[in-house]
C-alpha cells in the first residue's frame, strides 16, 4: 500500500532528523562551553599579567628578564585564548543556526508524518467499509470496486 510505504519513509526521515537535532544541540552546547572556557582562560591570563608587574626595590637583570619573558608568555596566552573565544563564538552562532534548521526540518517532517498517517487511516477505513459492504451486498461491492478502481 502506497500510503504505508510513505508513512514508513517519513518515520525513518523523522528519526534521522531527530538524530541530527540531537547532534546540533550537542554541538551548540560544546561551542558554548568552549567559548566560556576560552573567555575564562583569557581573563585569568590577563589578571596574571597585571599581577606580574615587577616589585619595587632592587632586582637583578636576570630576574627582570625572566619576569618579562613570563609576562610576555602570559600575554600571548591571553591573546590566543581571546582568539579561541572569538572562534568559539562564531562556532556557537553556526551551531545555533544548524540547530534551528534541524528543528524546522523535524517539525516539518512531523507534520508530513501526521498527514501520511491520516491518509493511511482514511485508506484503511475506506477498505474496511468496502469489505463490510461486500459482505452485506456482493453486487453493490462489485459496483463500488469498479467505480473506485480497486
Amino acid at each position: 500500500m502506497r500510503e504505508a510505504r510513505r508513512l514508513a519513509l517519513l518515520q525513518k526521515q523523522a528519526m534521522i532528523a531527530g538524530v541530527a537535532r540531537k547532534q546540533a544541540l550537542q554541538g551548540l552546547a560544546e561551542a558554548i562551553e568552549s567559548e566560556a572556557r576560552s573567555h575564562a582562560l583569557a581573563s585569568r591570563s590577563r589578571a596574571l599579567v597585571a599581577m606580574s608587574a615587577p616589585a619595587t626595590g632592587t632586582t637583578t637583570g636576570a630576574a627582570l628578564t625572566g619576569r618579562a619573558a613570563f609576562t610576555a608568555s602570559l600575554a600571548q596566552l591571553a591573546a590566543t585564548a581571546h582568539a579561541a573565544a572569538d572562534d568559539a563564538a562564531r562556532q556557537r552562532a553556526w551551531q545555533a543556526n544548524a540547530l534551528a534548521q534541524a528543528e524546522t526540518r523535524a517539525k516539518r517532517l512531523a507534520e508530513r508524518e501526521a498527514e501520511a498517517r491520516a491518509a493511511l487511516d482514511a485508506v484503511t477505513d475506506r477498505r474496511a467499509a468496502q469489505a463490510e459492504a461486500a459482505q452485506a451486498n456482493p453486487a453493490l461491492a462489485r459496483k463500488l470496486q469498479s467505480r473506485l478502481g480497486t
